[in-house]
């Protein structure tokens, strides 16, 4: 529907907002440069793949129950969990390797994860279970021990 003449665009408004509480322009525009730039830096590592997480079994520190979005890579044995939406701050879990057979994710079980998602279970040193969400062209990265985890 088009904008009624002489009406502020949202993005306008959004400019006015930030100034009337005195946020400076050039501060929001620098942020968002770097999570653009930090998103395209992680999104680019070899063997990169985007997903969610969550704790299945146990506990681990820095994840929860519940399914977190993200990108996750391997450096050996270590599964490397970037959550979104900024990307800033790296959980490291050791795996030990598979908690049992890859999986179809059920209908509504995680969100936004690509087409016919498919469920990784791992099994931690520590004991615990975590299941890796990808969609289905990412679910060989998401295996521990996958090619480019040797790198």
């Amino acid at each position: 529907m088009p904008r009624p003449t002489g009406a502020p665009s949202i993005a306008s408004v959004i400019i006015a907002l930030l100034a009337l509480i005195g946020v400076d322009l050039a501060v929001v525009v620098a942020l968002l440069g770097a999570t653009l730039s930090r998103r395209r830096w992680v999104s680019h590592q070899p063997g990169a793949f985007k997903g969610a997480i969550r704790v299945a079994d146990g506990e681990v520190p820095g994840l929860h129950p519940k399914w977190t979005r993200g990108y996750g890579r391997w450096v050996r044995d270590v599964l490397v969990w970037s959550k979104a939406p900024f990307l800033f701050r790296n959980d490291l879990v050791a795996i030990d390797g598979l908690a049992g057979a890859v999986r179809a994710a059920e209908p509504g079980e995680v969100k936004r994860a690509g087409d016919n998602p498919m469920i990784v279970p791992l099994a931690t040193y520590d004991g615990a279970r975590v299941e890796v969400a990808v969609g289905v062209k990412d679910h060989e990265r998401a295996l521990p021990l996958h090619p480019a985890a040797a790198e």
